[in-house]
């Protein structure tokens, strides 16, 4: 059996989306790699099939129900990171993480590891140009997506599970 590397993620359509991928391609290497997103679950290696990890992950989510999320605001983490803040929809975002760990891939939950929806801008030593950047973004989630992490590090679609 081969070990793919995979993660969880949500996709927003933000109409001003544009805004976010300007700062990327200045501060994030993975700018064409990937499209801005919220990671429900991080990359994990497992021996289970595509197949079976879409199947498990439908049967996961079948009972929740679309919901608004909106974005506003960065902040700097203790690694140099720039977050773009969840600022509605967060308690949503959780459940669907938790829900997805507890229920579908359990060992592979980092514990140490406190879970803050955010969109990462990319990576710098301060944030004091995006001092101005008070954008909201705004959207309805609709849809996880399962990817496939390639070997150099692009987004490979296996699966899109719409929530109900």
């Amino acid at each position: 059996m081969i070990i793919i590397k995979r993660d969880i993620l949500i996709f927003p359509k933000f109409k001003n989306i544009n805004l976010i991928q300007d700062i990327r391609k200045d501060y994030d290497r993975l700018v064409n790699l990937i499209p801005p997103h919220i990671t429900l679950v991080f990359p994990f290696t497992d021996y289970i099939a595509n197949d079976d990890l879409i199947k498990k992950i439908k049967e996961c989510v079948k009972d929740i129900k679309p919901f608004k999320i909106k974005f506003k605001g960065v902040l700097l983490n203790n690694q140099n990171f720039i977050f773009l803040n969840c600022v509605y929809g967060n308690e949503e975002i959780i459940n669907l993480h938790n829900k997805i760990y507890t229920e579908v891939l359990p060992t592979h939950l980092n514990k140490s590891v406190i879970y803050t929806p955010h969109i990462t801008l990319g990576k710098a030593n301060n944030i004091d140009f995006l001092k101005n950047f008070e954008y909201e973004f705004e959207d309805i989630v609709d849809q996880i997506v399962i990817e496939e992490i390639g070997s150099n590090e692009e987004s490979i679609i296996i699966g899109k599970i719409n929530l109900n």
